[in-house]
């Protein structure tokens, strides 16, 4: 398993960042090369079932589908599971914590990478957090006017 944390000050409350975070379905906005389509399978009250179908251009040309279950935890954690995929058993954990110039966004993942893909561990580490870190931009942008 590889482990990612880091961390994003922006500038946008966390209740709006949470919000836009959990309309999976606008994903595809966000990253339109990457993220082809995002498909809510089951939505209720603990947690959402979507079906994402993914492109990786830049690191194996690849276009995948995988589930994801996606809970939200107190009133500023969401936890996304893969749990289908080449990536099942991964889970990405971000903290959205209040603070006086907005939001200080905490990300910690840990990714299952198979064996056949263990060679591009580090470019996959990497991908991930330039698309994490993009959303998230993304959202700061639109929750404060400048989409």
């Amino acid at each position: 398993m590889t482990k990612l944390e880091f961390s994003l000050m922006l500038n946008t409350s966390s209740e709006k960042l949470i919000e836009l975070a959990m309309d999976y379905e606008k994903f595809v906005e966000y990253l339109p090369e990457q993220i082809i389509n995002v498909k809510i399978l089951k939505k209720i009250d603990e947690y959402t079932i979507t079906e994402e179908t993914l492109l990786f251009k830049t690191i194996m040309k690849k276009k995948i589908i995988q589930r994801s279950k996606h809970e939200k935890i107190g009133t500023n954690r969401l936890v996304s599971k893969i749990i289908s995929g080449p990536f099942e058993n991964s889970t990405i954990d971000v903290i959205y914590d209040k603070v006086d110039s907005g939001t200080h966004v905490i990300i910690s993942a840990e990714i299952k990478i198979p064996l056949k893909y263990k060679i591009l561990t580090l470019m996959i580490k990497k991908v991930y957090k330039i698309w994490l870190s993009s959303v998230l931009y993304k959202m700061n942008n639109i929750a404060s006017g400048f989409s």
